[in-house]
């Protein structure tokens, strides 16, 4: 009873793995030069998706401190127009030619920091899109695994033990 039970059991399980094997990119032994091959890709693939990732992220504090020193900038440009705007109401051409000197710098100033906020929003997106691609590789890896795992446990029953 006890070996009739192992059989029905060995039996089932390599029925159930050649089902899970039929749905498999890779199936054979003979298959694992192309399986290996294609998971050295993906991992190189992830190295590079990580090494870029690592770059993304240092340029975001990078942008955070740039934007944050723009918007500085902009509401001092901005407070000198106002101060230059006040002196310039007195009709002095001199000091209307400063104010408007000063306006153009204030908008100059609130241009580069909108720029600086829309280069760190891009930066976001792109360590978000590094992000997935990198979990997607991984899972692939994973799949990949999967079917070396299923090809050697095939490749054991096929193979008779003495």
């Amino acid at each position: 009873m006890n070996i009739g039970k192992i059989i029905l059991c060995t039996l089932g399980s390599a029925i159930i793995m050649m089902g899970h094997a039929n749905a498999q990119k890779y199936k054979t032994l003979a298959d694992t030069v192309k399986l290996n091959k294609e998971y050295n890709s993906l991992t190189s693939d992830i190295k590079e998706l990580n090494k870029k990732l690592d770059e993304a992220k240092k340029k975001t504090a990078d942008y955070q401190e740039k934007s944050d020193q723009k918007a500085k900038d902009a509401l001092a440009a901005e407070q000198d127009s106002k101060d230059q705007a006040a002196v310039a109401t007195d009709g002095n051409i001199k000091d209307i030619k400063k104010e408007l000197k000063d306006a153009k710098k204030a908008t100059k100033e609130a241009n580069e920091a909108n720029d600086a906020v829309n280069d760190e929003k891009a930066n976001q997106k792109q360590i978000k899109y590094l992000n997935k691609q990198i979990d997607k590789k991984q899972k692939k890896l994973a799949e990949l695994d999967k079917e070396r795992k299923d090809i050697m446990a095939l490749s054991s029953v096929a193979v008779p033990q003495k």
